[in-house]
């Protein structure tokens, strides 16, 4: 190594640094993106663009990949708690949501953590659906209550790019 260095004259090392250099910018650039996974990309802080699955390239050391965002299904349970009915009776409920992101840009962007708010817009929600309902209607209209569940949360998290498939009550 040695003998590698002291026979290499100034102009070498330069050309030698330089070439490190271009592959490590080439490397920098090139991103695959595993299936299931969207990448969301920023330049300079801003939200550039989304990344799909497969193959893409980014202006090395002006982009960066921010978030990296799973595309199947996400399971969120949401925690038991005490729901009282019409007729004041205290029910111990927990459900369980199952999600997609749809747009990974404004998942991130739209909420700080859109997990804690989905739960916390299930349990609210449950809550209200059930507290209209007396305990034997609330007992034997599980199918209702989803319909209902998963009506209220839809259209509050679609803004988040986040499409709810069901929740099922517990």
């Amino acid at each position: 190594m040695g003998s590698i260095l002291s026979s290499l004259n100034g102009v070498g090392i330069v050309m030698l640094v330089l070439a490190a250099l271009v592959v490590f910018t080439v490397f920098k650039s090139v991103c695959i993106v595993p299936q299931g996974y969207k990448w969301v990309v920023q330049r300079l802080g801003k939200y550039q663009q989304t990344l799909e699955p497969g193959f893409s390239i980014i202006i090395p050391f002006v982009d960066r990949v921010a978030y990296k965002v799973t595309t199947k299904d996400i399971v969120l349970d949401i925690p038991s708690q005490e729901v009282i009915t019409r007729d004041n009776v205290v029910i111990i409920a927990n459900a369980v949501a199952y999600i997609n992101i749809l747009r990974p840009d404004k998942a991130v962007y739209g909420i700080e953590d859109y997990e804690h708010g989905i739960r916390n817009l299930v349990q609210t929600s449950l809550r209200s659906i059930i507290g209209e309902m007396d305990l034997d209607n609330a007992l034997s209209s599980r199918d209702e209550i989803k319909a209902l569940l998963k009506h209220a949360i839809s259209e509050d998290i679609a803004d988040w790019g986040i499409t709810l498939k069901t929740v099922e009550i517990q």
